[in-house]
């Protein structure tokens, strides 16, 4: 009669957790406890390194507005061009926030964005 109670309370659930498997459990700690999202309006291409420069080193994200780009076709190559580089190399992400404007939010390797 007993097997066939554990039988049916681990078909519905409630059978309880041994405590092997309560120890088998991981706790995950993130790296940081939390991250400062920066805001920045870019003024010209080294507002960008230094932006990139602090993602790489600094851990957090920047909501990057890039304004200045935006009738200047020379520099909006060589903003793409470093955003490229940024994500082959570094592993970071770059998505446009939005359509009307340069918007961008960059990520370093940790953080990871869902499109939806």
């Amino acid at each position: 009669m007993k097997d066939v109670m554990d039988y049916i309370k681990k078909n519905l659930g409630l059978e309880e957790e041994s405590e092997d498997e309560e120890e088998k459990d991981t706790i995950i700690v993130p790296e940081h406890s939390f991250y400062e999202i920066i805001l920045m309006k870019a003024q010209g291409i080294p507002d960008i390194e230094d932006a990139l420069k602090q993602i790489t080193e600094e851990k957090n994200p920047i909501i990057l507005d890039m304004g200045f780009i935006e009738n200047n076709p020379e520099e909006s190559k060589q903003v793409g061009e470093k955003l490229k580089e940024f994500r082959d190399n570094i592993g970071g992400e770059a998505i446009l926030l939005c359509k009307q404007g340069n918007v961008v939010i960059i990520t370093p390797p940790e953080i990871k964005l869902l499109k939806k």
